[in-house]
């Protein structure tokens, strides 16, 4: 057996710690990844984390950019593969590192301009949402939508200016609650209507209402320097609690303000009947309440008796909302029907007979009275048979405003006094009027206003009779220049088109309604919104008036283009 000595043994032991050492030498002299790729990688991580601050700071949604700093995170998680032979695993490693980097940072370039243009467009839509409900509130000829034009004329200023997703994201906010405030204007001056003929029965029933009289002055003066949704929705709960109040204090004067009482619930029923509804219902009614009033002993009579008024009264507002829809909506189809068929276009290319009026018939307008109707019908609320008003009186603002046009002999290239008229209604007329694009379609013409004074006229060609250009008030809420229109009908269709190119385009009106350069034609002008036959011998159109767009010289929408901003105003009658 061998005997193995001390030294021996030591030496053994010194092996292992001397090849551990030398392992580690090894790989640590091995050949690492490429420094350019490392550097690379980290430059294109900074770049990547540049680029997220900065979509940050202009307002890029967070939940929009999450995916994009998830994955980032995870690629500055991972680890290089660790290599002993060759350092290209590691070099591999980051050179796709930093294309995964680069690719990301793609990715949020692309996502700024789309959220940008995205904004820039939802802003856009809400502030012509205020414009309408100011051009309803202006229509009703409440004193108080001064205000919020001044907003409106604000947030269009903002949105010529506007480059960052937050300074839209603010334009929206700003605009959504001007709407709001504006649409909330309407229950808070009802609330003021009804406090004001409370306080007229208790007077007229010999009560005592001086400090009620103050109350209502205060809430006037409040609900005109009103100019934020909070503020009308204070003065709505604060209204409301003084209804209530003199609902309380008018029990002392029960038997004279259930006179009072009665005698409008009389009238309106007299009204109810002239709109050619049937009565006969509230009129019993009527009699029933009469005879409890005049029974009437203690206060707890009184008080059921007038309680039994008020939900009378109250059914009857419905029905009297509702019937003065309808009959104005009777109203304005029939003046549409007989002035269209007293003024007529005879054509003599497909010999047909056209009413000069069409825009507003079963094409155009009418359906808007009888769709907001129709909805009011259905859920039976007054708000709604207010807003069906609203949109009846509105096409018959403008229906009148082309008939006064038609009689008007005034050449195109000038002012007229149906244009201004309607610039004063919707206040932007005069100094502060700004840029105004008027259409008079009987004339098939197109004037544009700049602070009330007339720039420039051009001869167009409007929506076709089955296709008619919308009237109304609208606002510039798209500009394009170049872009190509596609047709939204199916191949075959009479209304198809091929796709388009277009120069210059204005939309005016959601759904595709834009003012655009239509180098197809060669003839713009009276008549030729219905079948002709165009000097310029195409046939893209078939000789026959627009989709609803209104199509100008080329030549023309150039020199306009430039000169329209977003938000400008358009009047079409």
């Amino acid at each position: 057996m061998t005997s193995i000595t001390v030294a021996q043994r030591h030496a053994k032991r010194g092996i292992l710690p001397v090849s551990i050492f030398l392992v580690i030498m090894l790989l640590l002299s091995a050949c690492g990844a490429d420094p350019q790729t490392q550097q690379q990688a980290n430059s294109s991580k900074a770049d990547l984390d540049r680029l997220i601050s900065q979509a940050q700071s202009i307002g890029i949604p967070g939940t929009m950019l999450k995916p994009i700093i998830q994955q980032e995170a995870a690629l500055t998680h991972s680890s290089a593969p660790l290599t002993i032979f060759s350092g290209q695993p590691a070099t591999n490693y980051y050179n796709n590192l930093a294309l995964r980097y680069q690719l990301l940072a793609v990715q949020v370039r692309g996502m700024q301009t789309q959220v940008t243009q995205q904004f820039d467009y939802r802003a856009a839509l809400d502030i012509q949402d205020l414009e309408n409900a100011l051009a309803q509130r202006q229509a009703q000829n409440f004193i108080e939508a001064k205000t919020f034009s001044k907003q409106l004329t604000q947030y269009q200023n903002q949105l010529a200016k506007a480059q960052y997703p937050k300074d839209y994201t603010q334009i929206s906010y700003n605009a959504k609650q001007s709407t709001l405030a504006l649409q909330l204007l309407g229950p808070a001056y009802d609330n003021l209507m009804a406090l004001q003929k409370n306080i007229e029965q208790l007077q007229a029933s010999h009560v005592d209402t001086t400090a009620l009289n103050q109350q209502y002055q205060q809430d006037l003066q409040l609900f005109r320097n009103a100019n934020k949704p909070e503020d009308f929705s204070q003065l709505i709960d604060q209204s409301t609690t003084q209804l209530q109040a003199t609902a309380d204090f008018s029990i002392q004067a029960i038997p004279y303000v259930g006179a009072a009482k009665l005698r409008e619930f009389s009238a309106d029923i007299i009204k109810l009947k002239q709109y050619g509804q049937n009565t006969t219902n509230y009129e019993h009614s009527l009699n029933a309440d009469q005879t409890a009033l005049a029974q009437a002993r203690s206060i707890n009579d009184f008080l059921k008796v007038s309680s039994q008024i008020d939900r009378d009264t109250s059914s009857l507002q419905i029905a009297l909302t509702a019937g003065y829809a309808s009959y104005l909506l009777k109203q304005y189809n029939q003046e549409v029907s007989s002035w269209g068929n007293a003024h007529q276009y005879h054509d003599p290319v497909d010999g047909g007979t056209y009413n000069l009026d069409y825009e507003y018939g079963s094409n155009g307008t009418g359906p808007d009275g009888n769709a907001a109707l129709q909805y009011a019908q259905s859920t039976q609320q007054p708000s709604d048979y207010q807003s069906a008003i609203d949109t009846i009186n509105g096409n018959f603002l403008h229906l009148r405003a082309l008939e006064a046009d038609y009689k008007d002999k005034t050449p195109y290239n000038q002012p007229h006094g149906t244009d201004i008229q309607l610039m004063k209604h919707y206040n932007v007329y005069g100094s502060n009027g700004g840029q105004v694009l008027v259409v008079s379609l009987i004339e098939q013409a197109l004037r544009f206003y700049n602070n009330g004074k007339l720039m420039r006229a051009f001869p167009i060609v409007s929506g076709q009779y089955l296709k008619p250009s919308p009237p109304g008030f609208w606002s510039i809420i798209l500009r394009q220049s170049p872009t190509k229109f596609k047709s939204s009908e199916p191949q075959g269709s009479a209304f198809w088109y091929p796709p388009t190119p277009i120069q210059y385009a204005l939309e005016y009106h959601s759904g595709g309604y834009f003012f655009h350069d239509a180098w197809w034609r060669s003839d713009f002008g009276p008549g030729d919104n219905f079948p002709h036959n165009d000097s310029s011998g195409t046939t893209i159109y078939n000789g026959n008036g627009s989709h609803g767009c209104i199509n100008m010289n080329p030549n023309d929408i150039a020199w306009l283009y430039p000169q329209i901003p977003w938000g400008a105003a358009v009047i079409m009658y």
